[in-house]
């Protein structure tokens, strides 16, 4: 299915509410100004923030929670109350599916301790999902950044990194990924995201106080491609539930704009001689209705390199194309500058 509208969109924000720096118009202005099309906050364990859900010009703001024990974070979107945070991490997943919610694993794989974070590891990774599956998807934060530039500071890199901080980024972690790819090949449909983390935690510093990384800094750093194939409803209910149907879909891709935007790409399988059978992220394909090729261009000279099943099948520069000839999961991914910058959800390909 081609899908014709791509809406930007940064998922992962705290407020005032908990433990962010700014309040919800701040950080809708900020969200604004960068450009954004649709944020969802997750302040910890609460939805005060609730009545600044909806459209505040043309930007959709929607109000889940993270849940926060000690480790085990989880965001739960798509719920209008708070679930209990001394549940076990089945029991609160469990808890949120039964109440036609879902949600995203938050940042899987912390190791490291900083000044500004604990770990906060996802520690069972038997634990992936509600008990009872029946064909529901769950989210992984594949990339957040702010636990990627905290995990990678020391003493001596800490200014360095502050002042150019895409130095401290490294991406995605390999168990990360491979997590996400066992995942899916076993069925398990899990859809990735980029999460910005975003607190604007002020610092105390010698000379006074520093903001690590202002909301608008952020908003314009790993941001979530939703792929629509309509415009997002005025209503903002309908809109919401156009948001999250795409994300639980896997319907999107998420950059690293820091180091270059990418409203546009292209990322598709399609039908030899056919322009109407057309399959993007997230959607399924078999190999019985014909042959395929898989496309992808991003317009910039980006190494591009496409997964079949987590390995590597093909590299290009800026774009590929690839005729498949087995089943399983296809996903692009993309580096610019020799940096980790693009991530597409899969296309699944059946037998």
């Amino acid at each position: 299915m081609s899908h014709s509208f791509a809406y930007p969109g940064a998922l992962h924000i705290h407020t005032t509410y908990s433990d962010g720096s700014g309040s919800f118009p701040q950080v809708i202005a900020a969200a604004q100004a960068a450009g954004l099309r649709w944020i969802i906050v997750t302040d910890h364990d609460t939805q005060e923030g609730a009545h600044y859900a909806g459209w505040h010009g043309g930007l959709l703001v929607m109000v889940g929670h993270e849940i926060t024990p000690d480790h085990n974070h989880f965001l739960a979107l798509n719920l209008d109350h708070v679930v209990n945070n001394q549940l076990a991490p089945q029991e609160f997943i469990d808890a949120v599916y039964a109440e036609g919610g879902f949600g995203i694993i938050a940042h899987p794989d912390e190791r490291v301790t900083s000044r500004f974070t604990e770990v906060y590891r996802w520690d069972d990774w038997c634990v992936d999902g509600p008990r009872e599956r029946n064909g529901q998807t769950v989210g992984l934060e594949l990339w957040n950044l702010m636990s990627d530039w905290a995990e990678h500071l020391t003493p001596r890199n800490r200014f360095v990194n502050f002042l150019w901080p895409k130095r401290g980024l490294r991406g995605p972690t390999r168990a990360t990924l491979t997590w996400w790819d066992q995942l899916n090949m076993a069925g398990k449909r899990t859809f990735g995201v980029g999460g910005v983390d975003a607190h604007a935690l002020k610092q105390r510093v010698p000379w006074g106080h520093v903001e690590v990384f202002p909301y608008h800094w952020l908003f314009k750093s790993l941001t979530n491609y939703l792929l629509l194939d309509t415009p997002l409803d005025r209503d903002p209910a309908r809109a919401t539930q156009q948001v999250y149907t795409a994300l639980r879909k896997g319907h999107s891709y998420f950059v690293n704009r820091l180091d270059g935007d990418a409203p546009g790409i292209i990322f598709h399988a399609q039908r030899r001689n056919r322009d109407d059978a057309i399959y993007s992220p997230g959607d399924e394909a078999s190999l019985a209705d014909g042959d395929l090729v898989i496309r992808a261009d991003v317009g910039c000279r980006a190494a591009l390199r496409l997964l079949h099943n987590g390995e590597v099948v093909a590299h290009g520069r800026g774009h590929l194309r690839y005729s498949v000839t087995h089943p399983g999961v296809y996903r692009l991914e993309g580096r610019r500058r020799g940096r980790p910058w693009l991530f597409s959800n899969p296309i699944w390909v059946r037998e």
